[in-house]
């Protein structure tokens, strides 16, 4: 391997570490792990969605590279307008589930010692082996293809694995900051969550109400 074809690939990670954080992609994790404050469900989830980004990416480099097929502009059209129709669905449905949870004011008391206290109950929602995370990945990576395999041409050579290699490379890259950024999340959560349940629920309704906003905005911009 040349050292330029080494560069490349490192530039490969460092566009992958920046895709990560795109604001479709933050908003839609965010909003997918807005339900409870798991650190290990967070990382679960985040690397879900990256599975199905890096799995997307994938199958259209092989496409692309190994059969000579591109993908459709007008397919990486439709997708980039789905994805935000997703955000807005996905802003619905959190604003669905929040209502759902039970709010309830709890009082008890030790003695002379009276305690008041909010608590949620979310024990009806079972999302821990949900697929959702992956398929958003999937239409991520779908939309985000064309930028992701702009590069490929100068690293690869016209040759196949090289071309595999950046593509594994760069989605290795896109998990390793979204992981991260899950981290993050969740000791935020479970931060809001500790100071206050009022507090929590304001945090997941802006979250939903930011995720219809962006979804609003991304589909006119793509129409």
């Amino acid at each position: 391997m040349s050292i330029d074809t080494f560069l490349l690939l490192l530039v490969g990670f460092g566009l992958g570490l920046m895709h990560a954080l795109d604001a479709d992609h933050i908003m839609a994790v965010s909003v997918l792990n807005s339900q409870k404050t798991s650190i290990k469900r967070t990382l679960v989830q985040s690397g879900r969605w990256a599975l199905g980004h890096g799995g997307m990416l994938l199958c259209c480099g092989i496409l692309l590279f190994g059969v000579g097929v591109p993908i459709p502009e007008s397919i990486q059209k439709t997708a980039e307008m789905s994805v935000g129709v997703l955000l807005i669905v996905l802003g619905v449905m959190c604003v669905i589930r929040i209502r759902k949870d039970k709010l309830t004011f709890e009082r008890h008391s030790h003695g002379d010692i009276v305690h008041a206290h909010w608590y949620e109950n979310t024990h009806a929602h079972t999302t821990k082996h949900s697929h959702k995370p992956v398929f958003v990945g999937m239409l991520h990576g779908l939309a985000g293809s064309a930028p992701a395999l702009a590069l490929i041409p100068a690293v690869a050579n016209g040759q196949f694995m090289p071309a595999m290699l950046y593509l594994v490379i760069f989605s290795l890259g896109v998990m390793l900051s979204m992981l991260f950024f899950g981290l993050g999340f969740a000791h935020i959560q479970q931060f809001l969550s500790r100071r206050s349940h009022v507090i929590f629920q304001l945090s997941r309704h802006g979250l939903a109400l930011s995720s219809i906003a962006l979804g609003s905005y991304w589909l006119l911009q793509a129409s």
